[in-house]
């Protein structure tokens, strides 16, 4: 999941970092599963001042277009919200689908902000493939 919209996060971590995030008692994991595969991934964040950020949710082309992003969404939006939080929130960027933010939207999320971030390409750098996000063309 994630790998054709450049995602490297998770990439750039430790194992101790992984492992405490995936031990953080305050982040939720979930996943859809297609033919004995995980094809989807959603991550729920919550933090101390009562909010939920939605910090993954992606599926990979196997389950794209089949309603299982409706689904899985639904069922982020019910995991949050059972929990005592003020603010659910969730961050996207430019390499993020096209259809993404329309689909967040969509969901009830409302855009408030844009910035800009600059980060080296991850298939540059060795942290994806070199064919990954074909779309997006390579600079080096």
């Amino acid at each position: 999941v994630g790998q054709d919209w450049l995602w490297f996060g998770r990439l750039t971590k430790t194992d101790a970092e992984l492992q405490a995030l995936l031990s953080d008692a305050d982040t939720q994991f979930f996943t859809l599963t297609k033919d004995g595969r995980d094809e989807a991934l959603l991550e729920l964040k919550f933090t101390a001042d009562g909010t939920c950020e939605l910090a993954y949710f992606g599926l990979t082309p196997a389950l794209i277009g089949s309603g299982a992003g409706r689904y899985l969404m639904n069922h982020a939006i019910r995991s949050a919200w059972a929990r005592p939080i003020s603010r659910f929130h969730l961050h996207t960027c430019t390499l993020d689908s096209p259809q993404a933010l329309s689909f967040y939207v969509r969901s009830g999320f409302t855009p408030f902000k844009r910035q800009v971030e600059v980060a080296d390409d991850p298939r540059l750098i060795d942290l994806l493939d070199k064919d990954a996000g074909a779309h997006v063309p390579t600079i080096g």
